[in-house]
């Protein structure tokens, strides 16, 4: 199937499925139930902003095992593109982790429902999706996430902070925070990323 038509399957499948839940409703207020949806799936000025981010970058990787551990230092790459219209940032990184090779996806989406930045994260040391809300400061700069992801250690999920700061047009970073159960935030992570010329 090409791609034309399997985003026009897509579409259909959505309306159709919308118009469905709203069987019941009177006609008038159907051609309203089709106005919001249409609204709610719309791309605009959030998603916009993620297009900052495509492109081709060289990551600087410093992460923390522990407070006061000396650091372990990487050189990775990633490659970010605006996929399904705009909606969304795919973004694929490369490189080692401790060693070891290292392979993750991101995908950052704006949902127009919670009105926040949602994003999602999948790695080749894990088998758990790590998930959190951001939103983007007035400057539109800076993007804050926090969340739960999952711990191995308890089997539970423990309290996350991610801060990716724009620094200029061709470089960003990302700083990572565990929250622990007193309040205080250890950081974990720091990607800087530099745009590859």
């Amino acid at each position: 199937m090409s791609r034309k038509a399997a985003l026009a399957r897509g579409i259909i499948f959505a309306l159709v499925s919308s118009i469905a839940l709203t069987a019941q409703q009177s006609q008038t207020d159907q051609p309203k139930a089709m106005e919001a949806y249409l609204k709610m799936g719309a791309p605009n000025e959030n998603h916009a902003a993620l297009k900052f981010f495509v492109g081709e970058w060289e990551v600087t990787t410093t992460a923390w095992m522990q407070p006061g551990a000396p650091p372990v230092t990487g050189r990775n790459s990633s490659s970010a593109e605006l996929i399904l219209g705009g909606r969304f940032l795919k973004m694929n990184f490369k490189g080692a982790m401790f060693g070891q090779p290292f392979e993750g996806l991101q995908i950052w989406g704006f949902d127009n429902l919670k009105k926040k930045y949602v994003v999602f994260w999948i790695d080749n040391t894990s088998t758990c999706f790590y998930q959190t809300e951001a939103t983007r400061d007035e400057s539109g700069k800076v993007f804050t996430e926090t969340g739960l992801w999952p711990d191995p250690m308890t089997g539970g999920a423990v309290k996350v902070r991610n801060v990716t700061t724009i620094l200029s047009n061709d470089e960003f970073l990302n700083e990572s925070y565990v929250i622990g159960p007193d309040g205080k935030e250890f950081k974990t992570m720091e990607n800087r990323s530099v745009r590859k010329k």
